[in-house]
Parts: structure tokens; sequence; C-alpha cells
């Protein structure tokens, strides 16, 4: 692969010889990015991938660790997810395994999106909370949960190389780990691979819907797909926008109101107003392709204010990002 073995190339030519003398083992079932060679000497000692998931990646400096402050700036892609975090063999400072990491990337002829190095330009909170905004929550080994906990000097950077087949983005963040003995730097390495979601499995039939509303009052629906942060619904939305018509066509009397439901990624005032213009895209649809009578229609916006999984988790983020039908 041409990026791969640019890549590959740049890290032979930027790294020295190091020694891997006490470094921990590479964690069981954890393996390279195809796309990304690990700094020469390194463990891999975390590691975690999704076929398709959210990628966030911080985008500016993380000044304040008050949760009034004004959100950090972020860039949120979809697609496939890889994520990793290397110790780095003893010797070697953050600073020269970041600068490899760096101008590696920039031989593979990726662009950069931001990049920061220290308090003064990432922020004093930076450390603290880029790994939670980025959700890396590797837990494959006690030293990918200790994680850079006791970072020092954090140097960050974001690029994307973009394709015909779909951009990919990479984030290297690497710190000095003050209180490791022996003392060693850390590397998280995030990759988002634009893709495809599977589309088509979760479709909810007409029957069901009316099964579901009948007993409980509503039904859930994840088979309406949007673009990743906007409103405008996607065509290969239409097997569930069909079976939904069915139902409005089969019960004449039925009135519905579409609640559009969120994660809590994000400000919580975005994630309001986003779930509104998305129920209000399912209401105009049935509306205009179908012919349905707006007046049995409602459309509202819940955001992040009523879950049903937790929040902590990838999959939990999945399931609360829905579609409800409330009969009215």
């Amino acid at each position: 692969m041409f990026f791969n073995k640019w890549f590959l190339m740049a890290m032979v030519m930027f790294a020295g010889t190091a020694s891997a003398d006490d470094l921990p083992s590479n964690c069981d079932g954890c393996k390279d990015h195809p796309m990304i060679a690990r700094y020469p000497g390194s463990a891999l000692v975390g590691y975690d991938q999704r076929a398709f998931d959210q990628a966030t990646f911080p985008m500016g400096p993380i000044a304040s660790n008050d949760e009034d402050a004004p959100p950090p700036k972020v860039l949120k892609v979809e697609g496939k997810r890889t994520q990793l975090f290397y110790l780095e063999p003893e010797g070697r400072s953050g600073l020269e395994v970041f600068a490899n990491y760096r101008d590696a990337l920039a031989k593979a002829g990726m662009s950069t999106l931001w990049s920061c190095s220290g308090d003064d330009e990432c922020g004093r909170f930076f450390g603290g909370r880029a790994p939670e905004l980025m959700h890396l929550s590797l837990s494959n080994t006690l030293e990918a949960r200790q994680g850079v906990s006791d970072a020092e000097e954090a140097r960050y950077i974001v690029a994307k190389l973009a394709r015909a087949d779909g951009d990919i983005q990479v984030a290297v963040y690497v710190a000095d780990l003050a209180f490791h003995v022996p003392p060693r730097a850390g590397a998280y390495v995030m990759v988002s691979q634009a893709k495809p979601m599977d589309k088509g499995m979760v479709s909810v039939d007409a029957n069901a819907l009316d099964q579901s509303l009948l007993s409980t009052g509503k039904a859930i629906i994840y088979g309406i797909y949007f673009d990743f942060d906007k409103a405008d619904i996607k065509p290969d939305s239409k097997p569930q926008l069909d079976q939904i018509a069915k139902l409005l066509g089969d019960h004449p009397d039925i009135k519905l109101t579409f609640t559009g439901h969120t994660d809590n990624q994000g400000n919580a005032d975005y994630n309001l107003a986003l779930s509104r213009r998305r129920a209000d895209a399912i209401v105009a649809a049935l509306v205009r392709d179908y012919g349905i009578a707006a007046g049995r229609l409602n459309a509202q916006g819940m955001g992040a204010s009523a879950p049903i999984a937790s929040n902590d988790t990838d999959e939990g983020r999945a399931k609360n990002r829905r579609v409800e039908l409330v009969k009215q």
C-alpha cells in the first residue's frame, strides 16, 4: 500500500536504533494499523478497533477544566476507527518520538489540520481531557489503563489524507510519562478511515411498529440515516420510511410524534437543535413523498436528555442515537 510504504520508510529514516529491553510485551490480540508503523522498539500495549464508529479529534487548545466553559473545538468523523497506545523505548524522549511521527505523516502526503506542543500551545488541561474527548479508554493492559495520566509536555497532531475512496484522519498524541519506571514516553495513535456503514440491517416493518405502539405507546427506529452532523435523510432510509408510511396508511386515524435523540457528545444546545431538525426532516419526507396529512404528524427534538443506554461506551452511544415514534 502506497501510504504504508512511505510511512514505513519515513519512520526508518527519522528513527535511530532503540532497545526494547524491559518493555512489556505486546498485548494479546493487538496489532499495528496496516497504514502506520510504530516507532522502532516500542511496545503496543493498548488496542481497540471498530468497523464503524465516531472518532473525535481535538482541534484546539484545552485551557479549562470547567464544565461551564465553552466546549473544546473538535473534529468528528465516522468510519472504521482504530485506537492504539504504545510505550516507547527507554532513553527516547517524547519530543523525538513525536518528531518522527510528524515528519513521517508529512512524508506520506498528509496535511496537518492542527498541531500543538506543551501547555502554551495545547492548553493546560489538554493532557487530561484529550484522551477523554477521544474516548481513549483502552483496557488491554495495566499500562493501557494508566495511559498518560502522569503526562508531561503533551505533543499532538491531527492530519488528513484525502482519497477518492474515503479520507483518512490520523491523530498522534505523545507525552513523557513522568512517574513511569524507567522513564518513557507514551504515544496514542487514532486512525479513522471513512467508509459507509452497513445499512438495511435494523429497519422495523409496519406490523412490528404497530405492535410496539399498542403495547408501549412508542416504537424505536434506527433505520433512518443522516450524514454526520446533518439533517438530510439519506436515500438508503427509504425501506424504513416505506414501513412507517404503510403503518400510517393501514391506520388512518393514528397520529404520531417523531422524537429525535442524540448521544451526549458535543454541545447540549446544538444536539437539541440537531435532533429537532432531523425529526422535522422525517415529517417533511412523509408529507412530501407519501402524501401523509401534515396534521397527523408532529416533530420534537430531545437531544441527549433521554438516553436508553450508558453514554460511556460506543455501543451505548449508538443506541442513544435514534428516532422514536410516539402515539399521540
